[in-house]
């Protein structure tokens, strides 16, 4: 009897669960196969750059509730939408709630966030939900979608419950995250860096050759070549060793620099690969090779309008569909991405003066956005124009107009 070898078999069907699995939530699908030896993508510097530029800017959006077709565009700061973003969002405030959405759309393809609800429809609260913990039921022949997430419901869960962010689709429903799409690229950066650790832990160089006169049996190569690592290559020091050979032996350095095999450059070109992927200008990257001071407007232009509008759109789109009732059909969701503006006074006094001329929006209004108490007579919209008949030239004197 095996009185001392008894061992307790695991139960197959229970879940394992590290720490590690609970605190990094986007470690399952920020790897790719062996190819990556379970380094993330977000490891790597432009992955990681490009995805906090997108999430931080969205998350500090304001998220206001506003009337559809309003002159004025008052905002309505008692609905329950705008206390349920004020107070924050389940255990996280705000700014985290939309960080963590906009992450998992880039990461993973989709953003799930479940909609608390009261009796009579009213929002009273939003969960957001990892991407791995929600299942899509979609049946495509009749049209149908729901979805099964059993941490906040055991039956299965109406569209119009969930709060589904979709960036990059085939269908429409499911998903598809940028790293898919920037697979190969990712792959090519983390080889590099695999190879750049490489080369500068051996000192820069990439090994020799032992010349000895006379044939050698396998045995005898063998043994040359593991006392040599042992004595001259297993040093943690910085590389530089002097070795001493025996007999007719010599060492010949195999040179081969960080220039000459092009890791530099490739390194430049990865970074300008992933940032076409995310559609962001390398230079807000840390790549500077191309970049001047005229630049720099163009740059931001570009990241508001064709990076960040986009998403900004979805996200507005799905919240209005989604958060209000259906006798609130007038309402929706709009995020002010004027406050990118605060930080360029020279746009932001420009984006004002021309709203202001054009008897878009009143002085109130402008001093309102911009956090000022409002003034008497401020409420009147006026338009900036020039009376031709008081400035007309008559053989080139001006009419005095008397």
């Amino acid at each position: 009897m095996k009185l001392f070898n008894f061992r307790k078999k695991k139960n197959p069907e229970t879940e394992q669960r590290s720490i590690s699995d609970v605190y990094q939530p986007y470690s399952n699908v920020l790897t790719f196969g062996k190819s990556y030896k379970n380094t993330s993508a977000m490891c790597i510097s432009a992955v990681y750059r490009a995805t906090e530029i997108i999430s931080d800017t969205i998350a500090i959006l304001p998220i206001k509730v506003k009337v559809k077709n309003s002159e004025h565009k008052e905002n309505l700061e008692g609905h329950s939408i705008n206390i349920v973003f004020k107070n924050g969002i389940n255990l996280i405030n705000r700014y985290n709630f939309m960080k963590l959405l906009v992450q998992s759309v880039i990461l993973k393809g989709n953003g799930y966030a479940y909609i608390e609800r009261a009796d009579d429809g009213t929002v009273t609260g939003l969960r957001f939900l990892e991407s791995s913990d929600v299942t899509i039921n979609y049946n495509k022949q009749l049209n149908k979608l729901d979805y099964t997430c059993t941490l906040v419901n055991k039956k299965r869960i109406d569209p119009k419950d969930m709060i589904h962010l979709v960036k990059n689709s085939y269908d429409g429903i499911n998903g598809v995250s940028i790293l898919t799409y920037a697979k190969r690229i990712i792959d090519i950066s983390n080889n590099t860096e695999d190879s750049a650790n490489s080369f500068f832990s051996n000192g820069c160089n990439l090994g020799g050759i032992i010349t000895v006169q006379g044939n050698l049996t396998e045995q005898q190569k063998q043994d040359i070549r593991q006392n040599w690592n042992q004595a001259y290559n297993g040093s943690e020091s910085s590389g530089c060793l002097l070795g001493v050979l025996q007999g007719n032996m010599s060492y010949q350095p195999i040179q081969l620099n960080a220039t000459d095999s092009q890791m530099l450059e490739s390194r430049q070109f990865n970074v300008q690969d992933i940032a076409r992927f995310f559609g962001i200008s390398p230079v807000l990257l840390g790549d500077l090779s191309h970049n001047s001071y005229s630049t720099i407007e163009a740059v931001q232009e570009q990241v508001l309008l064709q990076t960040l509008q986009p998403y900004i759109t979805m996200i507005e789109e799905e919240f209005t569909k989604k958060l209000f009732k259906e006798n609130e059909s007038d309402l929706e969701i709009n995020l002010d991405e004027t406050v990118i503006l605060r930080t360029n006074k020279t746009a932001q006094a420009s984006y004002y003066s021309t709203l202001l001329d054009k008897g878009i929006l009143s002085i109130n209004e402008v001093r309102k956005e911009l956090g000022y108490s409002e003034i008497e007579g401020g409420d009147a919209h006026t338009i900036a124009y020039t009376d031709i008949n008081q400035n007309k030239i008559d053989d080139g004197k001006q009419e005095s107009g008397n």
